[in-house]
This record gives structure tokens, sequence and C-alpha cells, in this order.
């Protein structure tokens, strides 16, 4: 009986702590309404487009800033054939009300 209240335990410690890292995940995620609630699924998946957004954004900028493409991706986590199409990020800036970056100043 004493396992099994132990087993328990740590059970409902490792939820708590699963889910205060996808509450975390959630807050770094932008929605619209701001506090709509998400799924764990849907945090992931927009957590996943989300990031591949901002590898885009980086490459165009770094494309921009030194005339070089960008190689690879940031810190070689998404491969580049996972990237999303244009037309998943376009849904992904009309769903979720992302800012799309504006121009750069102070470029030439």
């Amino acid at each position: 009986m004493t396992r099994k209240i132990f087993t328990n335990t740590r059970e409902r410690w490792r939820q708590q702590s699963v889910n205060n890292a996808f509450a975390k995940l959630r807050k770094l995620i932008p929605t619209h309404p701001p506090d709509k609630k998400l799924s764990k699924n849907e945090t992931l998946r927009l957590a996943m487009r989300y990031i591949n957004f901002l590898v885009k954004v980086l490459g165009e900028q770094s494309l921009h800033q030194t005339g070089v493409a960008a190689q690879g991706n940031i810190l070689g986590l998404f491969p580049p054939k996972t990237r999303l199409p244009d037309e998943d990020d376009r849904t992904l800036l009309n769903d979720y009300r992302v800012p799309s970056p504006g121009p750069s100043h102070g470029a030439p």
C-alpha cells in the first residue's frame, strides 16, 4: 500500500511539472485573444510553427544584412525539410495575429 501511495505522489508531481512547463510555453506563444486557452497539442503545434516563423524572419534579416543566406537553422533543431510552406506562414499570421516584422530601420 505504501508503494502505491509513493507511486501516486510521484506521478502527481510529474503531472504538475509537465503542466507548469506547458503553462510557461503558452505564455510565450502569441494568440488572439491573448488569454486563449490552448490544449497541450495546440501548444506544441503552435510553438513549432512560431519557432519556424521566427527562424524564417531571422534568416531573412540575415540575408538582408549580410547578403548571404543563413545556413541551417537556429540551434540545428529543425532540419530545413521541416520548414513550413509559405501558405502555412500566412495562416499562422492571420489565425493567431502574429505581428509581421516591419521594414528594417537603418537598412540601406
